[in-house]
């Protein structure tokens, strides 16, 4: 037995007491029973009128209290402090699930939607170039099957654009927003556009495509997570565009390489110093380094000097490039 078995019916904890005591007497005196529950008389009475008012006891006329069978009153009081568990543990349940659907995770269909035809999947895509507010990360994949997610959306200011370019893409003359941050892939695994982080646009390629095109939308949750996780593995292998393909920037290159001045550098090009600082500071913003070195390791590093052997100033002044190096090696 426990120390309060009758709590849970509402009996107080002197009320509690008394009760198996008064069961096991004839009949006992308020301070008899004081002296067993080791309390003062006024309490025992007080837990003894507790007992008369739910019908567990009486007072006979000699003063003692009796107890009367407990089934009579206790059952019908069990039978509803069980029916009030059961409804309370349904409750709870209740409120279980919903916290775990608004704390905890979502139904699978509040985490990705796919919806189809033209027209849906436009309007997913315009929606998302309207709500984002800081980035959008882009795979600009070579036409498929399926509906295209635009790689430059009209941005807002403030917003940055991160889009990664399939090479093919390129070939084909694509073009790109001047906001965007560009970078090249050889291939691409899925045609993708992320906004903030918080919702993602797939396109699922059909294989007829003159079928209805299906476009998955894609919420917070470990699968959002997954696909900005391989955005960033692709950008981080990825080629800048924007490198220096052109003749001038290719002898900057390759004369900053053989360690020329900036100085020694004009005058071999016949240009102006400041043409040339623009010039390797436009070589740096492309490869997204800070400084001179970073940018000679990053040429190494992408392919930008291959074929190339380094320049320096020719005695002449004239600045020619040595055979076979001019334009080579350049990924387009």
């Amino acid at each position: 037995m426990t120390e309060r078995p009758f709590e849970a019916l509402g009996l107080s904890a002197d009320a509690d007491r008394a009760y198996p005591l008064l069961i096991a007497t004839r009949g006992v005196a308020a301070v008899e029973l004081a002296l067993s529950m080791g309390v003062s008389p006024e309490c025992a009475e007080s837990a003894c009128g507790e007992l008369a008012r739910r019908g567990l006891v009486r007072r006979s006329g000699d003063g003692l209290w009796y107890p009367l069978p407990p089934q009579s009153e206790f059952l019908p009081l069990v039978s509803r402090a069980q029916e009030q568990l059961r409804r309370g543990r349904e409750l709870l349940d209740r409120l279980g699930m919903e916290y775990q659907r608004v704390h905890e995770g979502r139904r699978a269909g509040e985490i990705v939607q796919v919806v189809e035809g033209a027209a849906a999947a436009r309007e997913q895509i315009e929606e998302l170039h309207a709500e984002v507010r800081e980035e959008m990360l882009v795979f600009a994949r070579a036409s498929r099957a399926g509906p295209a997610v635009d790689s430059a959306p009209a941005m807002r200011h403030g917003v940055r654009s991160r889009v990664i370019v399939e090479r093919e893409v390129l070939d084909a003359g694509g073009v790109f927003g001047a906001a965007a941050h560009l970078r090249v892939a050889d291939r691409l695994p899925v045609q993708l556009a992320i906004a903030d982080r918080s919702r993602a646009l797939l396109p699922l390629a059909a294989d007829d495509p003159a079928s209805d095109p299906l476009l998955m939308v894609v919420r917070p949750s470990g699968l959002l997570d997954a696909l900005v996780t391989l955005f960033e593995s692709v950008w981080a292998a990825g080629v800048p565009l924007g490198t220096p393909h052109s003749p001038l920037r290719l002898r900057i290159l390759g004369m900053l390489v053989g360690g020329s001045t900036d100085a020694a550098m004009a005058r071999a090009l016949g240009v102006a110093v400041r043409t040339v600082q623009r010039h390797i500071s436009a070589m740096e913003q492309a490869a997204g380094v800070d400084n001179r070195i970073q940018l000679v390791w990053h040429a190494a590093r992408h392919g930008w000097l291959d074929g190339q052997e380094p320049v320096s100033e020719s005695p002449s002044g004239s600045g020619e490039l040595p055979t076979g190096t001019q334009g080579g090696g350049m990924p387009t």
